[in-house]
């Protein structure tokens, strides 16, 4: 019959398609397997949820990064590919379907490093430099390296464990990182006298191999006592070159509590009596409720309650990028930021901005729009680029607290962001505030997202007469994402302050409650403080009249 003649099309095809293998209907068919694929997906979740060097605990409170030998490195991902037999990848080699991101293996001397950490030119000096930090509170330090050395150019006051001071229980040791075959170091070995060199049991005739050798760690230079490090006269890989100012935990003794790195080009000769300083303003105590003077909205004299400050701890303290004149108030654009940020490391700006520094300005650019609120979210490039000074710091000098977890996390995502965008010299490594400033960001991001925290307003007059009497804007808090308390962006929420008639005020507005002492507990909430000039110059009066007081009685 005629029925029987007829063929269903569709059915015919799928009849055909079912027929297909898979490569066959897709032409195309998978290289990795299932097992490798999933081992390949669990690596990459295991370097994302361990991405740094596990610590030894001290106490509940405490970590320590510093054991070269009592800290056991947790596997990372590399290290569980090589126990299913998968073999690792690499972005160097173009593979698309790789997840091990670049950047991912540090050195083992850093405190960032996991079990595939990798070789570096400070291995050979890790046991001598923690004999020599051995016993100090606090290391003011520097590292002039991956250049030939011909001066140390910033100088200081010798300290080792044997200086104290009467105000202070700890102390402060004086370090420079050197390279051995700089011109520095040679001179300095020449001019010292034989005699001296005999209380080491070395002599001028011996060869300059063995002199360093001998005399590392035991010579003081314009303050600093000199560690010598081989191989660091050359340009050295970013890890290596950034390792003793973002990550330094690991190259100091246990019993160091905080360390203070200065820029070789800094200004200011700095003394361990102001990393002292430095020191005291990274901790406050509980201040109870107080009152202080302000205006109201006619302008008259209103006294202003002040709600109960919580106690602080800051991982780190550096001090805030001064207001660009260009700039409207605190807010200006990334790229007026950008310029200051080179000046200050000594870039040319009449010149062409580099490449490397384009690209992470750029980048950073297109990421701030989803930072940015209120007038700087907006479809205008000139407002929506603009950022306000908060998170931008200048990092010539850097004081960071080694035994708070939080800490730890802060400077290897620092390190490990500007790791992935600076050269080998030492001028391509010195754009390290604009990373900070994206890390503290993204840190920003994730704690509105998780906590849904309102889009921030115009501040009431109150709360600006507020934020202007007190520092609670400088502490940012540092948020963690594992659960644990999430304290809000103002520490100090200026809000709850009342403003009251001055002839019911209860408290002198000079009164302030006694704080606690420096101490940490779970309840502690922990900060980065960005000190501006303002703040910081009153601070140091009152630290000064402190010592001299104390040195009076």
């Amino acid at each position: 019959s005629v029925s029987k003649s007829v063929i269903d099309v569709e059915r015919a095809n799928a009849a055909r398609s079912a027929g297909y293998t898979a490569n066959e209907y897709l032409g195309w068919s998978a290289k990795t397997t299932l097992k490798d694929g999933v081992a390949k997906l669990l690596a990459w979740h295991l370097d994302r949820a361990l991405p740094y060097f596990s610590s030894s605990t001290l106490s509940e409170e405490q970590v320590d990064y510093s054991d070269i030998e009592g800290v056991v490195k947790h596997m990372d991902g590399k290290d569980l590919l090589s126990k299913n037999n998968v073999d690792s990848c690499s972005n160097d080699m173009d593979d698309a379907t790789c997840l091990l991101e670049k950047h991912t293996y540090h050195p083992c001397a850093s405190e960032c490093s996991t079990m595939s950490c990798t070789s570096s030119i400070f291995d050979d000096i890790l046991t001598l430099v923690h004999s020599t930090t051995e016993g100090c509170y606090m290391v003011l330090y520097t590292a002039p390296l991956g250049y030939d050395v011909e001066s140390l150019d910033v100088e200081t006051e010798y300290s080792d464990t044997g200086s104290t001071f009467e105000y202070h229980e700890g102390n402060v040791c004086t370090v420079a990182f050197v390279p051995s075959e700089s011109t520095l170091v040679k001179t300095v070995i020449e001019d010292l006298p034989a005699n001296a060199q005999s209380m080491l049991d070395t002599s001028p005739s011996d060869s300059y191999s063995t002199q360093v050798k001998k005399l590392n760690g035991h010579l003081a230079h314009k303050g600093w006592l000199l560690i010598f490090v081989d191989g660091a006269t050359h340009p050295l890989p970013p890890e290596e070159l950034l390792l003793p100012k973002l990550a330094p935990a690991r190259l100091f003794h246990s019993s160091v509590r905080r360390a203070m790195y200065v820029d070789e080009s800094f200004s200011h000769a700095p003394y361990p009596e102001d990393a002292l300083f430095l020191a005291t303003e990274t901790h406050r105590g509980v201040t109870k409720s107080r009152t202080i003077k302000g205006p109201d909205e006619k302008g008259k004299d209103t006294k202003y309650k002040l709600p109960k400050e919580p106690q602080r701890y800051a991982v780190m303290l550096a001090s805030q990028m001064r207001d660009i004149s260009t700039g409207e108030g605190h807010k200006v654009s990334l790229r007026d930021a950008t310029r200051s940020m080179m000046n200050e490391k000594g870039y040319d700006l009449d010149a062409h901005e580099p490449k490397k520094v384009k690209a992470q300005r750029e980048f950073y650019e297109r990421g701030r729009s989803l930072i940015n609120s209120m007038d700087l979210r907006s479809s205008d490039p000139s407002h929506r680029h603009k950022i306000e000074i908060k998170d931008f710091i200048r990092s010539q000098w850097v004081l960071y607290n080694l035994k708070l977890e939080e800490g730890h996390h802060v400077r290897c995502e620092w390190y490990r962001e500007h790791s992935r965008w600076s050269g080998s010299n030492t001028l391509d490594s010195g754009m390290d505030h604009l990373s900070f400033a994206y890390v503290m960001a993204k840190r920003e991001l994730s704690r509105k997202i998780v906590t849904e925290e309102p889009l921030p307003r115009e501040l009431s007059l109150e709360e600006k007469v507020i934020k202007a009497a007190t520092d609670a804007h400088e502490w940012q808090p540092i948020f963690l994402g594992d659960g644990s308390k999430i304290p809000l962006h103002d520490p100090f929420k200026a809000s709850t302050a009342k403003a009251i008639p001055l002839n019911i005020a209860d408290r002198p507005e000079s009164e302030l409650d006694e704080a606690a002492p420096e101490s940490v507990n779970g309840d502690t909430e922990t900060y980065v403080r960005i000190m501006s000039d303002e703040v910081m110059l009153k601070a140091r009066k009152n630290w000064s009249k402190f010592v001299a007081k104390f040195e009076k009685h």
